[in-house]
Order: structure tokens, then C-alpha cells, then sequence
């Protein structure tokens, strides 16, 4: 994600969604900065011609939960 993306969430309090294809993650604000690393290369903007850098984020899909999976798992041990 781009560096000017991340800090204004920051600044704005903001989480964070990102997509991947079919896939989505959710990073809440809280979370923002503890979730994130820099890239060292830094890239120049084609519009703008600003510079800019990469903030990086493992990859933790959101994972809908299982609740059939949970409730035999209950009656099992019931």
C-alpha cells in the first residue's frame, strides 16, 4: 500500500481495508501500527512526480467462521 494511503488512516483514525483478487483483510486502527513495515526502495508518482514509499502488511485473509463446525463440536462434547 502506498505510504500516503497509511498515514492518512492514521491521521484520520481510520482502519483499514485491503483486497486481493477475491480475497480481503481488515486491519483496524488500533492495530495499524504495529501491522505495517516499510519497503526501502522508495518510487515516484507517474501523476504527480512526488516521491513515495511502500507500507507492507502480512497477508491474513478474512476467514468467515465456521459456526456448523462449532456446534457439532459442542453437541460432541455435551
Amino acid at each position: 500500500m502506498r505510504e500516503h494511503i497509511y498515514k492518512k488512516a492514521l491521521r484520520k483514525k481510520e482502519s483499514l481495508g485491503i483486497t486481493h483478487g477475491k480475497e480481503y483483510m481488515f486491519i483496524p486502527y488500533e492495530k495499524l501500527k504495529t501491522a505495517k513495515s516499510y519497503t526501502d526502495q522508495t518510487f515516484k508518482s507517474k501523476y504527480n512526480g512526488k516521491e513515495y514509499r511502500l507500507v507492507d502488511f502480512d497477508w491474513k485473509p478474512y476467514k468467515e467462521e465456521n459456526t456448523l463446525q462449532e456446534k457439532l463440536l459442542w453437541v460432541m462434547n455435551w
